[in-house]
């Protein structure tokens, strides 16, 4: 346990908030989580007056980690931090701090496609809101929750909804009279008519689908305005964003060029990275707009490759939609398939939890809750079912189903895009032996930590199957023939040398491998070379490899 002071936490959390003072939002995420991941090594039971300082420090904490990590753009974190400090904010208040935190929450959650949960929150941040008085600011609280109901709407793909709430928040903020909250309906109007211009595009004619976004250009242009005013980098970045998102599908190649270049070059030196990769997507469809489709195609598929991306679906849905586009321009129609029927199933799959979340609104609680129970018991019970029919249980690779599966794809994609796929044979040598004279306890053993040696050894996109007692197979997608053996050898030499004798006194462990390579090849004979290959590194002398 941690024997850090209290007063180190309180300059941590101190710091964070200095640093956000000053825009400095990863320096300050990072100052709140080390305080936040301090106080939790501390946290014990406790009850009475001694628990109220530490509530609080683990409050202030918590709500200054999910605003720092929400500014940065890492949403799943913020959300798990924030389900865990609710009950605390709710406890303690004020009024106006639990609105705001109820706020954050509901954009997050909407934001990464959490429509039941986003539409909890926002519901309740918008009751507390018409309970406030006008001291304490009660239009602007309502027009700021009203906002995060638009968004919610939005991002589950009903823009017409939330262009009407939208419309509502600003009338709400211009009678405040107050900048922020005048601010945020602006820029989030722009953002909602973006929104209906993705929606509609595949459905009307081309002049149709382009109005939503003559309509959005004068809000966006205001909202640039009003943050170069308030000279805050995060405001700039979003407005900059939605001002070159516009301009690029109204044509305006040049003008958009310069709101993105500015808006990512502010958010690369503020460590804006959700924002990075919304910037780099709009800069790749602005390419293919040009005709630059190599260049879009590259960005592209960095956006859907960065890891943060999986944290940003209305972003990998616009990448999706745009590689489709520009592989259908290359006349790579397999390629293209794949893209568009990703972007359509990420499209299905939100209005499926559009549906389900505004159903909410005509169910009770409790039979929401109820239906929400019973479809996750039911999918949680078909998810397993699928996996254990394609598991090993011993090893946790797949088996021979999974092989049957997943192989015939690998070598179809293979060929399609003319890459290598290696594929490999793995044999323990002499492992009846083993279980002779170590018995099968141990030899189940050598099998379960195998599979995890290999696992350890190998991409997530390589497949992994155990064939049937001790063979095993490997495919590695994208691999060159030198690749390969550098791989296969590199795992030869992990298994020879790893302590197999803490198992039991004198055991040893040795892998033969044999290797085959596409393109050009069949799954099944593919598998024959490989196996061929196996033959003759066992016969070579075993814990060796050979490539057919």
């Amino acid at each position: 346990m941690s024997t850090a002071a209290p007063t180190d936490v309180t300059a941590l959390l101190d710091q964070a908030g200095q640093a956000y003072a000053e825009s400095n939002w990863q320096l300050g995420r990072e100052a709140a989580e080390k305080a936040w991941l301090e106080l939790k090594s501390q946290q014990q039971p406790t009850a009475g007056e001694d628990a109220a300082p530490q509530a609080d420090l683990l409050r202030r904490a918590g709500l200054l980690l999910c605003n720092g990590s929400y500014r940065t753009g890492a949403l799943s974190a913020m959300l798990e931090t924030a389900l865990d400090i609710a009950p605390l904010v709710r406890a303690v208040g004020p009024t106006v701090e639990i609105i705001d935190f109820l706020r954050m929450v509901a954009l997050a959650a909407a934001d990464t496609h959490r429509f039941e949960l986003a539409l909890s929150y926002a519901q309740e941040a918008m009751k507390l809101a018409q309970g406030l008085s006008a001291e304490e600011g009660a239009l602007a609280h309502r027009s700021l929750t009203t906002n995060a109901l638009a968004c919610f709407f939005e991002r589950c793909g009903n823009p017409w909804q939330a262009e009407r709430l939208m419309h509502q928040a600003l009338s709400l903020a211009q009678r405040q009279s107050q900048r922020h909250p005048v601010f945020v309906a602006t820029n989030n109007l722009s953002g909602v008519l973006i929104g209906r211009f993705y929606l509609m595009r595949d459905a009307v004619s081309p002049e149709e689908a382009l109005e939503p976004l003559q309509q959005a250009l004068p809000h966006a242009q205001a909202a640039v305005a009003m943050a170069l005013e308030h000279v805050d980098p995060m405001q700039e970045v979003f407005t900059r964003g939605n001002l070159g998102e516009i301009l690029v599908h109204l044509g305006h190649g040049e003008e958009a060029q310069a709101e993105l270049d500015t808006a990512l070059e502010l958010a690369h030196s503020h460590g804006f990275d959700a924002q990075t990769l919304r910037l780099r997507c709009s800069l790749g469809e602005l390419m293919l707009s040009r005709g630059q489709t190599q260049a879009s195609l590259k960005l592209l598929g960095q956006v859907l490759k960065a890891p943060t991306t999986l944290e940003h679906p209305t972003v990998r849905m616009r990448a999706h939609h745009a590689m489709w586009r520009a592989c259908a321009a290359l006349r790579r129609h397999a390629r293209a398939l794949r893209h568009l029927q990703s972007y359509l199933q990420m499209e299905r799959g939100r209005a499926t939890r559009q549906l389900r979340a505004q159903a909410e609104l005509f169910v009770t609680r409790l039979e929401a809750e109820q239906a929400q129970l019973d479809a996750r018991r039911h999918r949680q019970k078909v998810q397993q079912l699928e996996a254990d029919v394609r598991l090993d249980l011993l090893t946790g690779l797949g088996n021979r189903r999974e092989l049957e599966a997943t192989l015939p794809t690998l070598v179809l994609h293979a060929q399609i895009e003319g890459t290598a796929l290696a594929v490999a044979m793995l044999d323990l040598d002499l492992f009846k032996q083993v279980n002779d004279r170590f018995g099968h306890a141990v030899g189940d053993r050598v099998l379960s930590t195998l599979g995890q040696l290999l696992r350890a050894h190998t991409r997530t996109a390589d497949l992994l199957v155990r064939m049937g007692g001790e063979e095993f197979l490997l495919a590695m997608p994208d691999t060159e023939r030198s690749q390969a053996l550098e791989v296969c050898e590199r795992i030869r030499q992990r298994i020879a040398e790893h302590p197999w004798a803490l198992f039991a006194p004198g055991l040893q462990v040795t892998l033969s491998l044999g290797i085959a390579c596409s393109p050009g090849i069949e799954a099944v004979e593919l598998v024959q070379r490989a196996d061929q290959a196996l033959y003759q590194a066992k016969n070579s002398g075993r814990n060796s490899l050979v490539c057919a």
